[in-house]
This record gives structure tokens, sequence and C-alpha cells, in this order.
């Protein structure tokens, strides 16, 4: 706990943290006024977790994990940790549970805010649904998936020791084949994918029951009324009412992640990350100081 502690307070005394925290949050509020009038709530909260799974935020995730046991950093510290009673386990979980605890906040700074903007305030956009345990089950899988991230550049910190070899590494192999595995819809091995299929896990209900509805029956002289009175502004040449807006282009095939799971998807990248973790761990406790 001392270690993690001692994590967090430099990682959040580093300009990387405070920029990137202060930079999601103002990317996400140009992002709800742009679009304040035109996207659905359900397609407005997954563009806010774009810039997280998709681009640029993802590589300063990387760079977080890559930079918690690199060669450069375990040289500086070995001496005045490593000699002392800690454990490599100690000093390894440590070290990645502070990055972790540092994604998760500053997604929830990033992310929380606008969406409650968005959400419960008056916006002229078109009538969308989420659901509270959609909006709590689609954030969970995206910082297990962020957690995941991190852990795949813990693992090549540890392999390569060099930062910036890892990111480079990420950048010019893992991000085209994640882009390749997005062309096949596989939300549970793409975040991009998985972005993509965010706004079916919103609108949905997981363990919550869902609310009846009772429809209203709307007379047969209403009916007969909106007919004649549809039949009169086309006869007359009146301006047809506009068609909703369409959706941003990422979002469009949402039908194709209609049976999207978010347990599997959880399994997935939980799976992942652990192994990740886990092989990171094995290489630094193997590797001698």
């Amino acid at each position: 706990m001392a270690l993690t502690l001692f994590e967090l307070r430099t990682l959040w005394g580093g300009w990387l943290v405070r920029l990137w925290a202060g930079g999601s949050l103002l990317v996400n509020f140009l992002t709800l006024l742009g679009w304040w009038q035109i996207l659905p709530d359900a397609i407005l909260i997954s563009s806010f977790i774009f810039p997280f799974l998709v681009f640029p935020w993802f590589v300063v995730v990387i760079t977080l994990g890559a930079a918690a046991v690199g060669g450069a950093r375990v040289e500086t510290v070995a001496d005045g940790i490593l000699s002392r009673p800690i454990t490599r386990l100690e000093f390894v979980l440590s070290s990645w549970l502070a990055r972790a605890v540092t994604v998760l906040g500053v997604f929830l700074l990033a992310v929380l805010p606008t969406t409650l903007i968005g959400v419960y305030a008056d916006r002229p956009a078109p009538q969308d649904r989420v659901t509270l345990d959609g909006a709590v089950v689609g954030f969970l899988v995206a910082v297990v998936v962020l957690w995941s991230i991190l852990s795949l550049g813990f693992l090549l910190g540890v392999l390569f020791r060099s930062g910036w070899i890892a990111v480079l590494l990420a950048l010019f192999v893992w991000y085209p084949i994640n882009g390749l595995l997005a062309t096949f819809r596989l939300a549970e091995v793409s975040p991009i994918s998985l972005n993509q299929g965010l706004p079916v896990i919103l609108r949905q209900h997981w363990f919550l029951p869902e609310p009846k509805v009772e429809q209203e029956k709307t007379p047969d002289f209403l009916a007969l009324q909106k007919q004649f009175e549809e039949f009169m502004r086309g006869l007359m040449g009146a301006p047809q009412p506009q068609p909703p807006r369409r959706e941003r282009g990422f979002f469009e095939n949402l039908a194709a992640y209609k049976d999207i799971n978010p347990i599997r998807v959880l399994l997935s990248y939980g799976g992942t990350l652990g192994a990740l973790v886990l092989a990171g761990y094995l290489f630094f406790h193997w590797r001698d100081l």
C-alpha cells in the first residue's frame, strides 16, 4: 500500500497525467458542445469514450504501462527500494495498481461529468434511451479494456526495457492488427470494434428489471385526422417534416452488434489482462537486476 500511494503521488505530480486529465476533459466538453443538437445519448456517450479506446489517449495508457518497470526506472529505484525487504511481486503489483487507479481516475473525470450533462440536459437531439445499468456495464467494460491496454504496455516495457520501443511497437504492430480485427466486428478482441458496439450495451437492461410502459391507444378519429393532414400537406405541396438526422458513420452499423454480450467481453479482456500482468511479472522476476 505504501508503494502504491508513493507511485500515485509520483504519477499525479508529473505533467504527463496532469496534461492527460485536463486534455481529456477538454476534448469531451468540446465533443459535447459540437454534437449537442445532433447525437442521441448512447452515441454521444460512446463518442466520449472514443478517444480512450481508439485514439489518442490509448497512447498515453500504453506509455504509462511501459514506464512502470522499464529499464531506466528499475535502475533508479533498485538501490532505494529493492534493497529493502520488499519482494519483486510487491513492487510490480504496486506499480501496475497505481497506474490502473490513475487510468480509472482520468477516465471517470473526463467521461462522467459530460455524460451526466448530455443525458439529463434538455437537448434538441433525437430521443434515446440510456439505462442506468447499461451505463454502469458500459463504463465497466471500457475500464477493463483500458486496463488490458495498460497491461500490454506493462509487458512490452518489461521485455524491451525501453518505454519508447514499447510504445512504437504498440503503435506500428498492435494498432494495425486492432484495426484489422475491427473489420470483422470482434468486440471481444478489438477495442475499436467494442467502441462501435457500446451504444447497444448502453441502451439495454442487464441486471435491473425493465420498467413496464403502458402504450396508450390512439383513438380512430385521431389516426384519421393525422392521415387527412398528411394528405392535405402533400396535395398543397407543403414541406414535409425533416427526417431525423443521420448518426455518425463510426456508429452506423449497430445492427451488427445486437448480440454483444458484456460478460463475454469482460471475460475476454479480463483474461488477457491477467495473462499480461502475470507474464510481465515472470519476465521481471527472471531478469537479473
